[in-house]
């Protein structure tokens, strides 16, 4: 069987590799007997339709798999729609929207299949039903639509052995070399899921979906090998950081302590820095574990602050341990290691006013968070914060209230419609002017050639104008100075600002 995985990204932004597409398109490509295509629309935002036909006219595909997640949900549906137009195959959809919202996933006309959790095996197994005719009912993890109906056929475990699954091969994406020119960097991940439970993010919820533990951890030796691997191949092709992509990265003690002595013995300290998420509560960012991220060549953590309000953050997000000036303190002491520090704040979230909004933005103009990111509070389906939401400050637009693009937040009280897309702008025009003066000040050689030049090659690759110019100044080329700045500025504060 020939399969295209499809990624709906037609907002023409690289701003990650999907790591689930991935993952799923070499397994089928090096594990099983089954033909496998990558088809990322990123970088065919203006011609995508078109673009799309010619590939599955190329490669003819017996079924379609499209990955699906809750804010590219109509998306996907569009793109599903578009096949159906000239290709009779069936189209199954993965990934967080249908493992959470299964019921409306398979209700969507566009979708004959969802898989409702980990995809390498049960796609396997769909395709090879399909191929031999056999009884997709003997699939596990797989809902489809037989004669009118819908067949909700038994859940699958979620995959234990995470070391047994392949190391992702991403020249199955034809503009791999695109997004290197862009990120500059590889997305890599060692665990799967989180133990905790955020009550915005889709992992409160995951935890209870499918048997088996959510939360999974692969060998650090071999997470470290992996990573080693994809420098080797892709450095001398744009690859200048690994993006760490696992929701708590220091989480176990002794997994972290083996990943990093594994990097420092391969010599990856010394040649590839790296970003990682971090949980600004005193057991996943001690000292201990900050020192061991700086000694392995950590340039960036990133950290969800979501409010600068201890009480919603804590009671409203769930995210327990950051308040009392925890996460700050956390914050200043990854200054003193000259760590760059990017946070993602949430406005809009149901209990927030306009008061809690503004402690949110000025919480993030001390100058040791280096990369505020803000965002309008989206309802993922079936989380626990979404429950609360009585209604959406929408737009007219037609889209779900759920779409990323078009949401403004939950509709409280005393906070106007347009008080969040404000604040939102604000924050951009603010934090983005200050981050290109520190950037400046840290590169006054190479900043202004560097800057202008790969926003025009941005551009002329199919990159939106604010977004190529976004991805310029986020370059890592420019990290190690701006990390030595930081370091600088830390010693000259003063001991009541540390």
């Amino acid at each position: 069987m020939k399969i295209c995985l499809v990624y709906p990204n037609l907002d023409g932004t690289p701003q990650s590799l999907d790591i689930g597409v991935a993952y799923l398109a070499t397994h089928i490509d090096e594990r099983t007997s089954h033909e496998v295509k990558i088809i990322d629309l990123t970088f065919h935002r203006r011609d995508w339709e078109d673009y799309l036909k010619a590939e599955l006219e190329k490669f003819k595909p017996d079924a379609i798999g499209i990955s699906v997640v809750s804010l590219y949900f109509d998306h996907a549906r569009r793109v599903a729609r578009e096949i159906k137009e000239y290709a009779d195959i069936p189209i199954i959809a993965g990934g967080y929207q249908p493992i959470m919202e299964p019921e409306v996933t398979i209700e969507a006309e566009e979708f004959d299949a969802i898989c409702t959790g980990d995809g390498e095996y049960a796609l396997d197994e769909y395709l090879t039903a399909l191929k031999k005719k056999g009884n997709l009912r003997e699939v596990k993890g797989i809902w489809f639509k037989e004669d009118g109906k819908v067949i909700k056929n038994e859940k699958r475990e979620y995959n234990r052995d995470l070391d047994s699954l392949a190391t992702p091969n991403y020249d199955l994406f034809d503009d791999i070399d695109k997004y290197l020119y862009y990120l500059q960097r590889l997305y890599i991940i060692g665990t799967r899921g989180c133990p905790y439970a955020c009550t915005f993010c889709a992992e409160s919820v995951l935890n209870q979906l499918n048997p088996g533990k959510r939360f999974r951890e692969r060998s650090p030796r071999k997470y470290v090998q992996e990573i080693e691997y994809l420098y080797n191949k892709y450095k001398d092709r744009g690859m200048k950081l690994a993006h760490l992509y696992d929701a708590v990265f220091t989480f176990s003690d002794q997994w972290f302590a083996e990943w990093a002595d594994e990097y420092k013995k391969r010599g990856l300290h010394k040649v590839l820095g790296y970003s990682t998420f971090l949980k600004a509560d005193r057991r996943n960012a001690s000292e201990e574990k900050l020192k061991l991220l700086s000694e392995t060549g950590c340039l960036q953590v990133r950290i969800g602050i979501e409010s600068g309000d201890d009480d919603l953050r804590e009671r409203v997000i769930n995210k327990k341990g950051s308040g009392d000036n925890v996460a700050m303190d956390v914050i200043n002491t990854c200054n003193r290691y000259g760590f760059i520090v990017k946070t993602y704040n949430i406005l809009g979230i149901p209990g927030d006013t306009k008061k809690s909004m503004q402690k949110t933005f000025n919480y993030s103009r001390t100058p040791f968070i280096h990369v505020p990111l803000y965002f309008s509070y989206t309802p993922l389906p079936g989380t626990p914060l979404a429950k609360c939401v009585n209604a959406m400050n929408e737009s007219s637009s037609s889209e779900k209230m759920y779409s990323f693009h078009y949401s403004r937040g939950a509709r409280n009280e005393g906070v106007p419609q347009y008080y969040v897309p404000l604040l939102i702008l604000k924050s951009y025009v603010y934090f983005g002017s200050r981050l290109m003066w520190n950037t400046f000040i840290a590169n006054p050689v190479t900043f202004f050639p560097r800057i202008l030049s790969r926003i025009f090659r941005g551009f002329t690759l199919g990159c939106p104008l604010l977004a190529a110019s976004g991805y310029a100044l986020i370059d890592p080329t420019f990290w190690p100075n701006i990390s030595k700045r930081i370091k600088k500025r830390w010693k000259r504060s003063s001991p009541k600002a540390r």
